[in-house]
C-alpha cells in the first residue's frame, strides 16, 4: 500500500476573478506572506506589469515589499518563463497561470514533466469567460483562494 505524505503532495490552488485587477488583490497577500521564502513564475496569458503597478500604489504594504513583488515579472512573456522554470525546480517554488481556459490547460501541460510534487501551482480563471464552470472546476482542486484583507 503506497502512503501519500503531506510532503509528497502537489498543492492544487486555483482562484476565481472578474478582471486582472481582482486576481491581483486575490494573489497579493498570497504572495505577501511567501515573497521571502519562494520563488514565483507567473505565467499570464494578458501582461500585468501596468496592472500590478497600479495596485500596489494604493495598498498599505511596505516598500520593499512592493519592489519584490513588482520584479516579480507580471509580463506574458511565457518561453522566458519556461528557461527560468528549468532553472529553479525547488521546494519553494510557486507557479501562478492566469488566463482563459485553454492557456492554463495548455500552460499546465507543458510544464507537468519540469516540475517535482513539491512545487505549488495556482490556476488563475476569469469568471467572465464562457467556458468557465464554477462548481465543476473548483472540484478539481485542494484549495480556493479568496480575496483577504491586507
Amino acid at each position: 500500500m503506497l502512503m501519500i505524505t503531506e510532503e509528497m503532495q502537489n498543492e492544487k490552488m486555483c482562484l476565481f476573478c472578474a478582471s486582472d485587477y481582482h486576481l491581483e488583490m486575490i494573489l497579493l497577500p498570497y504572495i505577501t506572506e511567501r515573497i521571502d521564502n519562494s520563488k514565483f513564475i507567473i505565467f499570464t496569458e494578458n501582461n500585468l506589469e501596468e496592472s500590478i503597478d497600479v495596485l500596489l500604489t494604493k495598498v498599505n504594504l511596505n516598500g520593499e515589499i512592493k519592489e519584490k513583488i513588482k520584479r516579480l515579472n507580471w509580463e506574458n512573456n511565457d518561453n522566458f518563463k519556461f528557461k527560468v522554470l528549468e532553472e529553479n525546480i525547488q521546494e519553494n517554488l510557486k507557479i501562478i497561470i492566469n488566463g482563459r481556459l485553454n492557456y492554463i490547460n495548455s500552460i499546465n501541460n507543458s510544464i507537468k514533466n519540469l516540475i517535482n510534487d513539491n512545487v505549488k501551482i495556482i490556476d488563475c480563471f476569469h469568471v467572465g469567460d464562457s467556458d468557465i464552470d464554477i462548481e465543476e472546476i473548483s472540484n478539481n482542486y485542494t484549495f480556493v483562494l479568496n480575496t483577504q484583507k491586507i
